[in-house]
């Protein structure tokens, strides 16, 4: 019988494991796109999914990726908006994109990571995912035209992948201007 403790300082090491894979994979990221020949030659963007929908984020725009943290409730906010997080020191809110669209809130077993916006868009805030399927070059995928959804203005094209999965590219400039995102208060 092993009466080992898998946790050390009151952190459990299967945790620490997961975040350091997903730490490795950001790093892998980070390297694939330093190692491109440039921004204009490679128009890289984040494969993600959230629920059952697929999307596609501007590298220059999506910050990081990391395990879901805990996030605090904030009162008096709108029902999209989850909450704060503590990712390394940086308070981040987080957002429900899906819920602000007017669907159904992201099921519990499918927030598993946060993709933190770029310091760049001066937001201190996450999207919720599912998870982060690898990168996406634009000139490697089928374009299907504009997206027109009046609710969710923020989704600028559609593409389709090899595989035939639909990618729905979200303008985080747009998203970061669009004002029912910017009025977090009830």
């Amino acid at each position: 019988m092993d009466n080992r403790d898998d946790s050390v300082g009151g952190i459990n090491l299967d945790d620490s494991r997961k975040s350091g894979k997903l730490r490795d994979f950001s790093a892998q990221l980070a390297a694939r796109l330093q190692a491109a020949p440039s921004p204009l030659a490679e128009p890289a963007r984040l494969a993600v999914r959230i629920g059952t929908s697929s999307f596609l984020l501007d590298m220059n725009n999506a910050g990081e990726i990391v395990t879901a943290p805990p996030v605090t409730p904030v009162p008096w906010t709108k029902p999209w908006f989850l909450g704060l997080a503590n990712v390394r020191g940086r308070l981040v809110g987080v957002v429900d994109l899906i819920r602000l669209a007017g669907g159904a809130p992201i099921a519990a077993e499918d927030a598993l990571q946060l993709v933190v916006f770029n310091e760049n868009l001066k937001f201190n805030v996450g999207l919720l995912i599912t998870r982060a399927f690898g990168l996406r070059n634009i000139k490697d995928l089928e374009p299907l035209g504009p997206v027109r959804e009046r609710s969710r203005p923020w989704e600028a094209k559609a593409f389709r992948d090899a595989d035939g999965t639909r990618l729905v590219e979200i303008d985080l400039h747009g998203l970061t201007s669009y004002e029912e995102f910017t009025s977090i208060g009830v």
